[in-house]
């Protein structure tokens, strides 16, 4: 069974080659146009600041606690920038902080991680909600684990709408708060 994984705990990894050598640090992770992970993107720098660096997930080896591990060096290619229209964090439309909402209306909270399986073009398959600083060391976070699969759910450019009986499949993460994010 494959392991979930969360994408705050990827960001910030070291990547290693075969070898040991690291080739970056993971800054952040993009998807295609069903928003399934396509890779991630590596902090290091870029001259003219117009591409990134970035590694296909389908060459990633091995996702670890510690390190994500790929292939080989041909692995990390120079990406422009406007080929990243989703990802966590700087992409055109960010996943991070992108209010949901149910098709009745409701908010339930804005995205402060997203949970998907290891295995290579996996598609999310839940998301962990805040609703601020002060409800999250109140009362924790809540995660939203999409029971019927990710195709009942329409991301859009500005929202993410839910079936309306979401809102009673949330669960409360008493264990992770806005203190374990620091």
């Amino acid at each position: 069974m494959p392991i979930t994984l969360q994408i705050q705990s990827i960001i910030g990894l070291p990547v290693l080659l075969p070898n040991g050598k690291r080739v970056g640090k993971v800054k952040d992770a993009w998807f295609d146009e069903f928003w399934t992970l396509a890779g991630v993107v590596l902090d290091t720098r870029v001259w003219f600041r117009k591409a990134v660096w970035a590694v296909g997930w389908q060459d990633t080896t091995t996702c670890g606690e510690d390190a994500l591990l790929i292939r080989d060096r041909q692995a990390v290619v120079l990406m422009r920038k406007s080929r990243l229209l989703r990802s966590f964090l700087c992409g055109v439309i960010r996943l991070k902080d992108m209010p949901v909402y149910t098709v009745s209306g409701i908010r339930l909270g804005r995205v402060s991680d997203v949970y998907f399986k290891e295995s290579e073009g996996t598609p999310l398959v839940g998301y962990e909600l805040t609703d601020g600083f002060l409800a999250d060391v109140l009362e924790g976070r809540r995660r939203l684990l999409m029971p019927e699969g990710p195709e009942h759910v329409t991301m859009g450019e500005d929202a993410i709408l839910v079936p309306a009986f979401y809102e009673r499949v949330l669960e409360r993460d008493h264990t992770r708060n806005a203190e374990s994010d620091r």
